[in-house]
């Protein structure tokens, strides 16, 4: 078992290194114990090539993608602050990760490195130049957690409506007794049961008890104190 274990390791790895040498040569595995931690200039690149680049650090868990990676920007160039979307930790805010497993198409390191990482430093690039959001940016903290998870869901972004939703879909098959969450006071089976069970099968009981115990502990947080980034 153990060795199977360790064979994956040295195939993601591999894998990883080999993403590297394709499209961003200057990264390296500087520990190669998990977490990994990867090091070095990430180029932004456009059809004619690279135009710019940020001195960055990867920590990489060994269940990614379940497990979101962590990316500091080690240059001191951007402002450690969450006006720039920089947590309270240094790293960085770069999506809502249960959105980006929901919506994008590929899950590995690959589609992580050109999608999040370069979507971000690319915004952070258009915002020193032109000093707005290239992809426009969400609230912070509860707001901009319920905003992704209502986008996720295809509804309003109300707090209660997406703690019942997630609620629903965190069970192995969704009581048909339960009251719609569409608010028309039907029971799940006489009302929207087949736009639910489509939920379903885009936020499997898997990721729903994750978005819903990461959404709870977000309103426990600002009860407590102050707001924190979404990611």
């Amino acid at each position: 078992m153990h060795g199977t274990i360790h064979a994956r390791q040295l195939a993601f790895m591999a894998d990883v290194e080999a993403t590297f040498s394709e499209l961003q040569p200057q990264l390296r595995i500087v520990e190669h114990e998990f977490p990994i931690i990867i090091e070095g200039s990430f180029f932004l690149k456009s059809p004619d090539g690279p135009f710019d680049q940020f001195q960055v650090r990867i920590v990489l868990d060994k269940n990614f993608p379940r497990r979101e990676p962590k990316v500091f920007e080690i240059g001191q160039r951007i402002p450690r602050t969450i006006d720039r979307h920089i947590n309270k930790d240094g790293d960085c805010c770069l999506t809502v990760w249960e959105e980006w497993l929901v919506k994008t198409s590929d899950r590995s390191f690959r589609g992580f490195l050109t999608g999040p990482v370069h979507e971000f430093f690319l915004s952070q690039w258009f915002y020193e130049k032109k000093g707005i959001w290239r992809f426009g940016q969400r609230s912070h903290g509860t707001a901009g957690l319920v905003e992704a998870y209502a986008d996720i869901l295809g509804v309003p972004a109300k707090q209660e409506t997406i703690l019942y939703y997630l609620r629903l879909l965190a069970l192995d098959w969704p009581k048909g007794h339960w009251l719609c969450p569409c608010g028309s006071e039907l029971i799940l089976r006489h009302c929207h049961r087949s736009r639910l069970l489509e939920l379903h099968a885009l936020v499997p009981p898997r990721l729903a008890k994750r978005m819903l115990l990461r959404l709870r502990q977000f309103i426990s947080v600002r009860r407590r104190g102050p707001k924190l980034p979404a990611s």
